[in-house]
């Protein structure tokens, strides 16, 4: 990881905007670039979470203007095919991820003092007036992607919800099920400063250290175990924890990145079990920013808390570095 000049990003069709960055951020899947888990070329700039105003736009740009404080998605749709008609933008014909290397479309990212969005009509959302940078930037990705992680599971008032990692997704996770009524939810995580952090936004933290967490489910619900669990680690454990804690008939939502992975399953328990199985993959942001942002907007959703680390834009190395022996929750960037 290290700090570079590189070329200005330009216009080069008619639907592309630049984006002046204002603020970018350190997601946990930026990491699996520097583990191999997601292949990338020397030299290509990664990062895609961002916040800025249009600094250019090409002709065929009609909802933007230069000036205008944008949030930006990390996923990148066409807007035109038949997935993106059905708000399935994730699953676009085209899709690509900003920042994501040769296998997300070769797109230069968002850690940058300035980044090309292509499609920008379609990949770029208005920051209402009167919210900060701060509060909108994550809107483009982990925010959104926790509340349609919440909203994928189904989660009806009063369900008793455990989300399975405490980390920026399940931070979301937990304030999303909350905002959709659930009635108890639960944190389950080995790490107790991010179990703080859910503790702060109305989870109950449960340390696998401390409490066996299919016990503790099972006491909170009579010995049924979780209604709906969401799983945001991305890790074979995490995954059969989540089916551990949830009920006969209950939902697990899986919004964890996976690659190479594999789990050997029961078929039989699980069909005994009546389990429903939710696999997020991508979030289609386009489909769900516009709900999560509003939500930010009444102060259901708080990101601020999680923001452990401002850095100037030099000092990207250590922020990883800082993300990397999870002494951060959140870096966040300063071009």
């Amino acid at each position: 990881m290290r700090v570079a000049d590189v070329p200005d990003p330009v216009v080069r069709e008619p639907g592309d905007a630049v984006v002046r960055v204002t603020r970018a951020a350190i997601c946990g899947s930026d990491l699996h670039y520097l583990h191999g888990k997601t292949p990338i070329e020397p030299g290509d700039v990664i990062g895609h979470e961002a916040v800025g105003f249009v600094e250019s736009a090409g002709p065929g740009v009609t909802r933007f203007s230069p000036g205008d404080r944008v949030i930006v998605s990390f996923d990148l749709a066409c807007g035109a095919c038949w997935f993106c008609s059905k708000g399935q933008t994730a699953l676009c014909d085209d899709v690509r991820v900003l920042g994501g290397g040769p296998f997300g479309g070769s797109v230069p990212g968002a850690q940058a003092e300035r980044v090309l969005v292509p499609a920008a009509d379609v990949n770029l959302l208005l920051v209402p007036g009167g919210l900060d940078d701060e509060r909108a930037l994550f809107v483009g990705d982990v925010l959104t992607t926790g509340y349609y992680a919440a909203s994928l599971a189904g989660i009806a008032p009063g369900d008793v919800v455990a989300v399975v990692g405490a980390g920026p997704v399940g931070f979301f996770c937990v304030q999303a099920a909350r905002v959709m009524g659930a009635g108890k939810v639960f944190s389950i995580d080995p790490d107790r400063p991010r179990l703080a952090l859910a503790a702060m936004v109305g989870a109950e933290p449960v340390d696998p250290a401390d409490r066996h967490p299919e016990s503790v489910l099972a006491e909170a619900t009579g010995g049924r175990g979780a209604d709906v669990a969401i799983e945001a680690v991305g890790s074979t454990p995490a995954f059969e924890r989540a089916v551990g804690v949830v009920r006969r008939g209950g939902t697990v939502a899986v919004v964890g990145v996976y690659a190479g992975e594999t789990a050997q399953i029961q078929l039989g328990v699980y069909w005994a079990r009546a389990l429903t199985l939710r696999f997020a993959g991508l979030c289609p942001i386009h489909a769900w920013w516009e709900r999560a942002l509003a939500e930010v907007e009444a102060g259901r959703i708080d990101p601020m808390p999680l923001i452990s680390h401002r850095l100037p834009l030099e000092e990207a190395p250590l922020g990883y570095e800082l993300f990397e022996r999870r002494e951060a929750t959140k870096v966040v960037l300063l071009p």
